[in-house]
């Protein structure tokens, strides 16, 4: 699903528009012209969806150079593995969170809570996946003609960023789970999700005056997107929640 002139829906499942497995979060491709990239993964569980909406947007497997992964959650980078082997591209992931990437570490990336706790299934596993270059904040990723620029972004978990995007569709960012339309957030009972951190990352996007959010979950917002981004701000500057997803 075309989203920009530089930007396709590839995958999305159940909190979004179910387009692929119920477990994927929203995978993006981003068209960078020479070379092309893919922001998140989603869940590794039927990928051909995936590939066939990569191809129903005419890019042949060969331009995808890179894999940028926001974090290491289950529904964001359990298909890293599948798409580092398929296109051989460059696996982008924080530094914090790449040693739990590489080991498929399942208590670091809370999938073992998850699991617990049903939002899984029991057999849901996480493939280790090498990782080719690890990002922090003001790192700047090319992607063909394109620049983006690695924004530490914690709060919903550890080891999580995001990537802006200054462009043809204004000020973009894709935002992994740190905020999604509506302002909505997602905090967990996890051992690395942080209110403090999560109110200091929505300030930090507050300040940016975001045009484009491209979300991790539910619709992407393509225009004013700092109004969403201020209804979370604004929750947290009054020392209350934002809704959850």
């Amino acid at each position: 699903m075309r989203l920009s002139t530089r930007v396709h829906l590839v995958g999305s499942g159940r909190h979004g528009l179910q387009t692929t497995h119920w477990i994927d979060c929203n995978v993006y491709l981003l068209d960078g012209g020479s070379e092309c990239a893919l922001i998140d993964a989603g869940g590794g569980v039927e990928p051909e969806w995936i590939e066939a909406n990569i191809a129903a947007a005419g890019v042949a497997p060969e331009k995808i150079g890179k894999l940028l992964l926001t974090h290491v959650h289950g529904d964001h980078a359990a298909g890293a593995r599948h798409f580092r082997d398929r296109y051989g591209a460059e696996v982008i992931v924080a530094a914090e969170a790449a040693p739990w990437l590489e080991r498929g570490d399942m208590e670091k990336n809370s999938l073992r809570a998850a699991i617990a706790a049903g939002a899984y299934p029991q057999d849901y596993r996480f493939p280790p996946c090498p990782v080719g270059r690890t990002v922090a904040e003001g790192d700047r990723i090319r992607v063909g003609e394109l620049e983006l620029t690695v924004l530490d972004t914690p709060g919903h978990s550890r080891g999580h960023v995001s990537y802006l995007w200054d462009g043809g569709d204004g000020r973009a960012i894709f935002a992994g789970d740190v905020v999604f339309a509506g302002g909505k957030i997602v905090l967990q009972s996890t051992w690395d999700c942080h209110i403090q951190d999560y109110a200091a990352t929505t300030a930090k996007l507050h300040d940016l005056r975001l045009d484009v959010l491209y979300a991790g979950h539910g619709a992407p917002v393509m225009k004013e997107a700092y109004r969403h981004v201020e209804r979370a701000h604004e929750c947290f500057r009054r020392l209350d929640l934002p809704p959850n997803l």
